[in-house]
């Protein structure tokens, strides 16, 4: 399940990642939204190389060259902080004025050091070979340390994002670009996917601390196809509201 989910993701988030890069490099001289194209082509990159390493396959590898035991989930997670946080600083230059603008995105990207922070020390003092850093080594207290600073984050930056994608989304709707409405549209409800995610895994992690933890294999097949699906309809979407500030932007031109 996994092999299948994160690999399609990591294809999906690959195309994302040239397009998005490609469009960042054509609008380089525009002082507009600069740190948004610019974080956004970060955000869909570090996701893929995430994903990428959240593939059995890749996993293992990775582990056998480093000789260190979850190496690639360690990996992951950094990433997925990354891309939650560069998302963050993407949606707040979209959204915000220009007089907090710098105020906005130096908070987020403090509490993203912070959170790496927390995390560093949580993992080199847990991991061991008998330790893997999932929910099924809930019994272990630092797995669920770390796992439940990883997933606070995720679920509050995801519903930050999902407040402001469906904010901009309206505006969109009622500015009549459709695209971008549609797209980002999407992007919120893949930002809750996000959330859903972290609720997921979190509340077996928190059941499980309580002694009434629900089961087991049923948190180990809904929480990827939740990340999974976060992952492909946010790339999606943000190609989509991508795709429609071109358009609109063309049709400026030529009616100007």
């Amino acid at each position: 399940m996994d092999g299948l989910v994160f690999g399609l993701c990591a294809l999906i988030g690959l195309v994302g990642t040239v397009l998005s890069a490609r469009e960042a490099w054509r609008q380089r001289d525009r002082s507009d939204y600069r740190v948004a194209r610019f974080t956004r082509a970060v955000a869909i990159g570090i996701c893929t190389v995430g994903v990428t390493f959240a593939v059995p396959a890749i996993e293992n590898a990775i582990e056998s060259a480093t000789g260190m035991n979850n190496a690639a989930k360690l990996g992951a997670h950094i990433c997925a902080v990354v891309w939650c946080g560069s998302l963050q600083l993407m949606m707040v230059d979209w959204s915000y004025n220009h007089e907090v603008l710098k105020a906005s995105l130096y908070a987020r990207i403090a509490l993203a050091v912070c959170v790496l922070t927390a995390m560093l020390p949580l993992f080199v003092n847990t991991t061991n070979e008998s330790v893997e850093f999932t929910t099924e080594y809930a019994v272990v207290p630092g797995v669920t340390v770390y796992l439940m600073v990883y997933l606070g984050y995720v679920a509050i930056t995801c519903g930050e994002i999902a407040f402001l994608c469906t904010g901009m989304a309206l505006v969109a709707r009622r500015a009549g670009h459709a695209w971008s409405a549609r797209g980002l549209g999407l992007s919120s409800i893949s930002a809750l996917l996000g959330v859903a995610y972290a609720a997921s895994k979190g509340s077996y992690l928190v059941t499980h601390y309580l002694g009434h933890p629900w089961p087991l294999r049923y948190e180990e097949i809904v929480s990827p196809l939740l990340a999974g699906l976060a992952v492909i309809s946010l790339i999606t979407g943000l190609t989509m509201a991508m795709i429609g500030k071109r358009l609109a932007s063309r049709v400026a031109a030529s009616a100007a």
